[in-house]
């Protein structure tokens, strides 16, 4: 509690806001059932989102359903933070997890709700963490960027980049399209616009251009 004038308490720190995101009913209704035991948490009920502190992502695959969530509560409200929680994820989709506004990763197979907590209330104070062994990839993500900026000059996404970095790895689009939970359509809508802001011919020359260019 904190002392208001004359030393009366004022009152304790109100709780944090959470809202729990599942495509699985049974995940949602057990998530927000364990997190409404801990005092220092308000579990938001559904079409509250917007409103709510940190937005607590559960899923054992990160799909691009969960993502778009994230990604429309993002844009509501700027100042909520995102925690993943989910078995596992790859590297483009963590990379576009944490451009959509996701500043924690934890790994649901060995964690507990406790620590769950423990993520939100650091999130909701602008604490990042992501589990060592998915660090390498976020690392080696940013040492590209700055490659990229330094050399090549702005104009592509992150999501861009992935696409690029995928497409030099000898996938093709319905393989990439699997591979960030995006449609075939899209993909061909990513390499179209990647294509006439690097002023090239063809995703070929793009991947050339950015190879050249140091960044792949």
């Amino acid at each position: 509690m904190e002392a208001g004038a004359g030393g009366v308490a004022t009152g304790a720190t109100p709780p944090l806001s959470v809202a729990v995101v599942s495509e699985d009913q049974l995940t949602y209704e057990g998530a927000t059932a364990a997190l409404a035991a801990f005092p220092r948490i308000r579990v938001l009920p559904r079409g509250d989102e917007q409103v709510a502190d940190v937005l607590l992502a559960i899923t054992d695959n990160v799909s691009d359903q969960v993502l778009k969530h994230v990604e429309q509560i993002s844009a509501r409200h700027q100042n909520a933070r995102a925690v993943l929680v989910t078995d596992s994820i790859t590297e483009p989709s963590l990379i576009r997890a944490i451009g959509l506004g996701v500043v924690s990763v934890v790994l649901r197979p060995t964690a507990t709700f406790s620590e769950i907590v423990d993520a939100a209330v650091a999130a909701s104070i602008g604490h990042s963490d992501v589990p060592p062994h998915i660090l390498g990839p976020l690392i080696r993500h940013m040492r590209r960027l700055d490659r990229h900026g330094s050399r090549v000059g702005a104009g592509l996404s992150s999501r861009d980049m992935t696409v690029l970095s995928l497409l030099s790895d000898g996938l093709d689009t319905a393989q990439i399209a699997s591979r960030l939970s995006y449609s075939e359509r899209t993909i061909k809508s990513i390499v179209h616009a990647i294509v006439n802001t690097l002023g090239v011919s063809n995703r070929t020359h793009a991947v050339a251009y950015m190879i050249r260019a140091g960044f792949l």
